[in-house]
């Protein structure tokens, strides 16, 4: 390759003239910049080197980014190769990298026998709507600690959520880490989580009276059964409406649940008012095999009573209420009635006692109750005669 030496300025890269064949330049300042054109008049800078014995031509740019950007282009890709790094395989690395959309979709395919049904569905639904439109279509390696930071601010007016989105890349990139198609360090590192409170909200005994009330309004429905049970067992939605009748031993009054939250299987105990509600559906539907079966729904089982809870909300004016909530109202109660709060933990199937913990403060309606047992025992103590 023959070629030409001077000192580069940005005015004489630019009045060079193109020749009918393909010419090399090199500066003499920085000797390893190349300035090559084409008889077309496309000017390009290049790194030009031997790498493992074999001249390699590195391209920095065009010659539009002027003299100066290419010395320092060239500067750093020299140090990468002094180091031991060949920029032309990390670029062809680069290029064969996995987007995030093939990781993710390889991380849910792998991941799918061992997620709950309800986990899966939220990473499914979290991926699809909120984080692929700004990360699917980029290289693992590009995403940054600055980009996970712009997509937790985003959903500022939604700061759980906000949170629940990080902790999904966090686990994203453990897994990348783990099976060693990522070596760089988990952008989540540096984001700092939104403030979290967790939240109880239960019904109160006005709330309770008026939630039955509009329970037990019209005809029964396999919906109403499957709210009624939720209440009665504190089992969260997903497990009731996959409830098995393989998986109830109505002598026992137990309920064996396959999976629950922590991918672990669990045995609560069932009161007799849901040993009760199971014999009355029992009766109407003894072939079937999903305690809340639904003839519409691909998995056999009712899927989910929006509806139905809906209208049982609006008939009982109950506020600010989801369904889960249910489970706060039974822990609650519990702890009401003098539950312990290892015993609560048990029959919610909390992994940790702090989980329980949060029912240890009661509302005014209990407090009053307890309030009043103790200050009728003061004033019988006050109105005690002196011995």
């Amino acid at each position: 390759m023959s070629s030409k030496r001077f000192r580069f300025t940005d005015k004489n890269v630019r009045e060079l003239k193109a020749t009918e064949k393909r010419a090399y330049f090199h500066d003499t300042i920085e000797k390893d910049l190349l300035l090559q054109i084409t008889p077309a008049g496309v000017k390009t800078f290049y790194l030009y080197r031997r790498i493992d014995g074999q001249p390699v031509r590195y391209k920095l740019g065009d010659a539009d980014m002027g003299v100066k950007n290419a010395r320092q282009e060239a500067v750093k890709i020299r140090s990468q190769i002094m180091s031991g790094k060949n920029p032309q395989k990390t670029r062809k690395d680069l290029r064969e990298e996995s987007t995030m959309e093939q990781m993710v979709q390889k991380f849910m395919a792998e991941k799918k026998s061992r997620l709950s049904h309800n986990t899966y569905a939220e990473y499914q639904r979290m991926w699809n709507k909120d984080l692929k439109p700004s990360l699917g279509n980029k290289k693992v390696s590009a995403i940054t600690t600055d980009s996970i930071k712009l997509l937790h601010k985003k959903f500022e007016t939604k700061p759980y959520y906000a949170n629940r989105c990080v902790v999904f890349i966090r686990t994203l990139f453990n897994f990348f880490i783990k099976e060693g198609t990522y070596k760089g360090n988990n952008p989540t590192k540096g984001v700092k989580l939104n403030k979290e409170e967790p939240r109880v909200r239960y019904m109160e005994h006005s709330e309770v009276k008026r939630f039955f009330d509009a329970l037990n309004d019209g005809e029964n429905s396999v919906s109403k059964d499957a709210i009624l049970m939720m209440l009665l067992t504190g089992a969260r939605k997903g497990n009731v409406l996959r409830m098995k009748w393989g998986e109830i031993d109505m002598d026992a009054k137990i309920w064996k649940i396959p999976i629950t939250k922590t991918g672990k299987n669990k045995t609560i105990a069932l009161a007799d008012s849901a040993i009760d509600l199971l014999k009355a559906i029992q009766s109407n539907n003894p072939d079937e095999k999903y305690v809340f079966p639904s003839a519409t729904s691909a998995s056999g089982h009712l899927e989910d009573v929006k509806r139905m809870w809906s209208t049982i909300k609006k008939q009982a004016d109950i506020q600010n209420f989801r369904l889960h909530d249910l489970r706060h109202t039974l822990a609650t109660y519990m702890i009401a009635q003098g539950a312990s709060p290892f015993v609560v933990q048990r029959a919610l199937t909390h992994q940790s006692i702090k989980s329980t913990e949060r029912y240890v403060n009661l509302g005014v309606e209990h407090l009053r109750g307890k309030l009043n047992e103790t200050i009728n025992t003061l004033q019988s103590i006050g109105k005690e005669k002196g011995k």
